[in-house]
């Protein structure tokens, strides 16, 4: 799949990170630089857990400790470079946050993992539209539908069937 203008926005200027983390009284750190480098070096759809990123880091033999990873993390999310998704019970993914990828939502299999993205304004303009109907500023949507991928269908039909 091909990476969309809005995604290599924040990889091609990178200023936009270090303009934001400047304005936080913040710096841009190697180490902030590299944990961003691992979304930029992902697949288009592919989630990531801190765990998944320390695990890329330390494959790539950067020395940088899980904990300074989760602080990157979260100071990503609060910063809105990268937006928290809830894809398995418990469990915290992460990818890039809109405007850096196009608004898209999330199909979930509850019995393998499997994630599909989809992109559907219609979702988007009724969240936006509810929001604004009860004085909400909105700051992110997203729609995660928990459901049975078709192999995991397929194989729950072939088991009843035996």
């Amino acid at each position: 799949m091909e990476i969309s203008e809005p995604e290599s926005t924040v990889f091609q200027h990178p200023e936009i990170f270090r303009s934001l983390l400047n304005r936080e009284g913040l710096r841009f750190t190697g180490q902030r630089q590299k944990i961003l480098e691992v979304f930029k070096n992902s697949s288009v759809g592919h989630h990531l857990s801190a765990e998944a990123i320390y695990q890329q880091l330390s494959e790539q033999r950067e020395n940088i400790s899980i904990s300074t990873i989760y602080r990157a993390i979260h100071l990503m999310v609060n910063l809105q470079i990268l937006r928290e998704i809830g894809l398995a019970e418990g469990k915290k993914y992460y990818e890039l946050s809109t405007p850096f990828v196009h608004p898209h939502h999330h199909l979930v299999c509850v019995q393998c993992g499997t994630v599909q993205e989809f992109e559907e304004d219609l979702v988007t303009a009724v969240s936006v539209r509810e929001a604004e109907n009860r004085g909400f500023a909105i700051a992110d949507c997203q729609f995660t539908v928990f459901a049975l991928c078709p192999n995991c269908q397929k194989l729950h039909h072939e088991g009843i069937n035996r």
